[in-house]
């Protein structure tokens, strides 16, 4: 009987080492592998959901401002006086005898606020025109945060009561002390900006801030033009964005000449033809979304009283 052939060495041997798994050198280079490729992803997802942080940042700010300009623009155009120039003294708006009421009340027009009324009906059934008000808060910078920002507001305060229904009427519109809010704008860079560890109205160079409105104005009476007039607004009170322009502060009846026929005028609030409106947004994770317009008259005649708002 022929006995069974006795493995070879080499067969043990192979046997055993395969048996005992990696060596060091392959498990350092297996581990080596894996560190590149989680280095690797992490890299890419990182980047990944920085960018989709910064999209959504910039359609929220762009959301924000898109309707926004939309309303500002149609309550802008739609500006009207609250009542004829009146041939006797009232209180009011107006004052004096023959002193315009204009759409843009003095001591109202800023670079950072600015009241106007607009022909644009009332969600309150009212008639006349609404006082629509438009301003920025106090700007605050929050820790971590690169600029001051603050909230920009647009309010609609419907007419009361008192508007006049003809052209010979010495009556004012007085308007209601609640409103409604149209536009909410949060984290405009405009107003108040750090330059230098200072908070002030002035823009550093190259950095962000400036104003939101800028007004061009023309007297019906001269054939200047004066684009940006106004004067530097102001910064009252405490360093708040209030930007009142004094230039606005005052109206008075026009000069008249010898025959009574008007020179000049001396109301430059009634003399606004067109508002720039420059809003600046920084949302968190995305680039600044600034959105400007300019809103002209729709003629040199569009603004007056009509006895169609009383």
């Amino acid at each position: 009987m022929t006995a069974a052939p006795r493995p070879s060495r080499w067969s043990d041997e192979h046997r055993r080492r395969g048996d005992d798994g990696l060596t060091l050198v392959e498990l350092m280079v297996a581990f080596t592998a894996l560190l590149v490729l989680f280095g690797l992803m992490g890299s890419v997802l990182s980047t990944y959901l920085s960018a989709g942080t910064t999209v959504t940042s910039s359609y929220t700010a762009t959301d924000q401002l898109l309707p926004s300009s939309i309303i500002i623009q149609r309550l802008l155009r739609s500006q009207v006086e609250p009542a004829p120039t009146l041939t006797t003294t009232v209180a009011g708006a107006c004052g004096a005898t023959n002193v315009p009421c204009p759409a843009f009340p003095p001591a109202t027009v800023g670079s950072y606020s600015t009241t106007f009324y607009a022909n644009v009906g009332s969600a309150q059934g009212a008639n006349g025109p609404a006082k629509i008000v438009m301003g920025l808060s106090t700007p605050t910078q929050c820790a971590g945060c690169k600029f001051p920002t603050a909230q920009f507001t647009v309010t609609e305060f419907p007419a009361a009561s008192g508007c006049p229904t003809t052209l010979t009427a010495t009556t004012q519109c007085t308007f209601s002390a609640s409103g409604t809010r149209l536009v909410t704008v949060n984290n405009v860079t405009n107003g108040l900006t750090l330059c230098s560890g200072t908070l002030t109205l002035s823009p550093c160079p190259g950095g962000v801030g400036g104003p939101i409105f800028t007004y061009n104005t023309l007297d019906p009476y001269s054939a200047t033009y004066t684009p940006n007039a106004g004067g530097t607004p102001s910064a009252t009170p405490a360093g708040a964005p209030s930007g009142i322009l004094p230039n606005f502060a005052t109206c008075a009846a026009p000069t008249t000449n010898g025959n009574g026929d008007p020179t000049s005028s001396n109301c430059p609030a009634d003399t606004i033809q067109s508002v720039q409106v420059d809003l600046q947004v920084q949302v968190q994770g995305a680039p600044m979304q600034e959105n400007s317009f300019s809103v002209y008259r729709l003629s040199s005649s569009s603004y007056l009283y009509s006895t169609l708002v009383g």
